[in-house]
């Protein structure tokens, strides 16, 4: 009689990888990337995804998360210290997962392209370590009565508008994309 082996520790083990959440964290001065990744949760949710929301500097670890979503206000060109150390810190551990990395500023990716191709201080580094599926600009919330007037008069050089200046639809299409290839896999 043919002895059968229980593969039960193994199934299980897929059921939990199966059901780990997907992290959004981010970096935010005020509150425009956090509306941003709150959008992008609400996106993974819709789609049936377990989604843990929090900011970047709460993150103790990464083990229990299946994919990671990590964005952050850029001020002087770089990211916030604590998107940016997160990623550092967790480097090994992001690279061998599904991430994706949105920076919020002045002006989205879309802008940029037409005025110049740079990315936050630090990141093209990060980006390399960590191989990312996906790295996006977007544009946030201006409020340009409070940088000095050489940044208020570069950013309307620029074209950056005063206000709320988020492509809502841009980030939803953004958060399906995620949505799609994490069902993919």
């Amino acid at each position: 009689m043919a002895q059968t082996r229980s593969y039960e520790p193994f199934e299980q083990l897929a059921r939990e990888a199966a059901h780990a959440p997907v992290l959004v964290a981010y970096a935010t001065r005020g509150g425009s990337t956090r509306g941003i990744a709150e959008r992008i949760a609400r996106q993974l949710e819709e789609r049936g995804r377990a989604v843990e929301l929090t900011a970047a500097g709460d993150v103790a670890s990464l083990s229990r998360f299946e994919a990671v979503v990590l964005g952050s206000a850029v001020y002087d060109g770089r990211w916030l210290p604590e998107a940016a150390e997160l990623a550092e810190r967790n480097r090994g551990s992001l690279a061998n997962r599904p991430v994706w990395m949105f920076s919020v500023g002045a002006l989205s990716d879309h802008q940029l392209g037409s005025i110049v191709q740079r990315a936050p201080k630090g990141l093209p580094r990060l980006r390399d370590r960590i191989r990312p599926r996906g790295v996006r600009a977007f544009a946030g919330v201006n409020d340009l009565t409070q940088p000095p007037w050489r940044g208020r008069t570069l950013a309307r050089l620029l074209g950056c508008r005063a206000g709320d200046n988020r492509d809502w639809a841009a980030i939803d299409a953004w958060g399906d994309e995620i949505a799609t290839s994490l069902r993919a896999r």
